[in-house]
């Protein structure tokens, strides 16, 4: 195909230079996406492996949460992720955002606050918010457990949208309607003025990485997360979880993403 793109150049204009013809295309060809899963380097490796041996014990804390060795363990190849795990994650994701300038705010409920609201209505979450404006930040992150299965929620402020990013490609209106409805609830009850939602769009996007089994969905979630967090795009797949988890561990041990 390369040869014949020249013939025809040249037929063309039959003084095209081959080498500015080569040079053309190089800087006219479309790269390919590079990929952003970073390996481990021998040393990281050396770390988790230690991590993993142990199953007794606090693993790391920051702030108020806490892992221990028998939540790491969840981060062992094919095996679901639990509210430690995912808790910790975005705390730290949390921490990334306030410390580097460059990167969206974002804000992070924990994994009981969907079900919360969802099972028991605005009272019962409305004192959560009190010391934060989530109006204020650009992304809210929401994961969400549904009947064993984990999604990240997300409500957009600077482009009034929410969303459902779900690795198995499931619908999700009730819950995004729910978002809609706590912002206006939490928009009265905080800044004492109706919140018109009308033109909010709702999305569940479905051209995104999707999971091969049925027990990667937390790492997805995280990792749907962390790219959102930085804006960068979801450059990974079912064939990067084993280095992606293997990644959180060291980010949980070392306190840092």
């Amino acid at each position: 195909l390369f040869d014949q793109k020249k013939k025809v150049l040249q037929v063309l204009d039959k003084s095209i230079d081959t080498v500015d013809f080569d040079k053309l295309f190089s800087q006219t060809e479309i790269k390919a996406l590079k990929e952003t899963v970073k390996p481990l380097s021998s040393q990281e490796n050396k770390l988790v492996d230690e991590a993993l041996t142990r199953k007794q014990g606090q693993a790391s804390q920051f702030k108020k949460v806490t892992v221990d060795y028998k939540d790491i363990y969840r981060l062992r190849p094919e095996t679901w992720l639990n509210d430690e795990i995912i808790n910790f994650y975005f705390e730290l994701l949390a921490e990334r955002s306030s410390t580097q300038k460059d990167l969206p705010s974002i804000y992070c409920f924990n994994t009981f606050f969907c079900s919360t609201l969802r099972d028991q209505g605005y009272a019962k979450v409305r004192r959560w918010t009190k010391r934060v404006d989530i109006f204020s930040k650009d992304l809210i992150f929401i994961p969400i457990n549904q009947s064993f299965h984990w999604v990240l929620g997300v409500i957009d402020m600077k482009n009034k949208t929410v969303i459902v990013y779900d690795s198995l490609g499931g619908n999700h209106d009730y819950t995004l309607s729910l978002f809609l409805t706590y912002l206006k609830q939490e928009h009265l009850d905080k800044k004492k003025t109706s919140l018109d939602t009308s033109d909010w769009k709702q999305l569940t996007p479905k051209d995104i990485p999707r999971q091969g089994n049925m027990s990667d969905c937390g790492a997805f979630t995280c990792t749907f997360a962390e790219r959102l967090s930085r804006c960068e795009p979801f450059s990974f797949s079912q064939q990067d979880m084993v280095p992606i988890r293997r990644r959180m561990i060291l980010n949980i041990m070392n306190k840092k993403i």
